[in-house]
């Protein structure tokens, strides 16, 4: 397919005037070619030296998935521009002149692309964004803190509750306190900890479990409860219910 076609023949309903058109493909591809595109680590680099603003543009429903960045700043797509255009009265304060560094992050690193190009057209020299998106950061070991936060704010940059498994004890230590669990509770909290803050469905966890004695379609939840007993007074921050989907250990896994 060619990325870019001409209309000899009259152009049809909705073209420009018969003027040549772009693929999306061809628009990504210019895009890019304006960008130095960062890195997953090179990305986490300046946001630590305090040199680049990380700007979230994922949908609430993958933050609520997937994670966010801690420290990153969340904004939907469809404000960006006008909170960080310098000469934009709705701009947010950081957004002071045009040298601010920006680095747009999105799922897998295409919606970025434009949206960073599109920053740039607003003099933003600076702006480019997340080679491989979200996906690439988490893939690459990055922090990640369970979401999502409200558009318009920053995503708490301190750490979550560390946790991390004892096979020979049966247990789980939560920020170091140890926590004894059954045979079934212990093999729960390894897949929900596997998922690394996403929303495990309870399909995958009965999956993971397999069929014991007694097994029933609400038998996971009758598990969970008794652990967010045993987590108590923590449970509000650490393991929660996504209603219609399945649970979501809100911990970061001990290095």
């Amino acid at each position: 397919m060619q990325s870019e076609r001409t209309f000899n023949d009259g152009p049809p309903a909705g073209s420009p005037g018969g003027r040549y058109v772009l693929s999306v493909e061809e628009l990504l591809r210019r895009a890019r070619d304006r960008l130095v595109r960062l890195t997953p680590q090179q990305a986490a680099d300046e946001q630590r030296e305090g040199d680049a603003l990380l700007v979230d543009i994922r949908s609430e429903m993958l933050r609520r998935a997937q994670g966010e960045i801690p420290g990153s700043l969340v904004l939907e797509r469809n404000v960006l521009e006008w909170r960080l255009d310098p000469l934009s009265h709705w701009r947010i304060d950081e957004a002071a002149d045009h040298s601010l560094r920006v680095v747009v992050v999105c799922p897998q690193g295409y919606m970025s692309s434009l949206a960073a190009a599109t920053l740039q057209d607003l003099g933003m020299y600076r702006a480019t964004d997340l080679d491989g998106g979200f996906e690439a950061w988490a893939a690459a070991g990055l922090p990640v803190t369970p979401g999502p936060t409200m558009p318009g704010s920053y995503v708490d940059p301190s750490p979550a509750a560390t946790i991390s498994l004892d096979p020979v004890g049966q247990r789980i230590l939560v920020a170091g306190t140890p926590i004894p669990l059954t045979r079934l509770e212990f093999r729960l909290v390894s897949e929900l900890l596997r998922g690394n803050g996403r929303v495990v469905s309870r399909a995958e966890l009965r999956a993971s479990i397999g069929e014991w004695a007694g097994s029933r379609s609400r038998s996971v939840d009758l598990h969970m409860h008794r652990i967010r007993r045993k987590l108590e007074p923590h449970t509000t921050t650490l393991l929660t219910t996504e209603r219609g989907v399945g649970f979501r250990l809100r911990v970061l896994p001990c290095p």
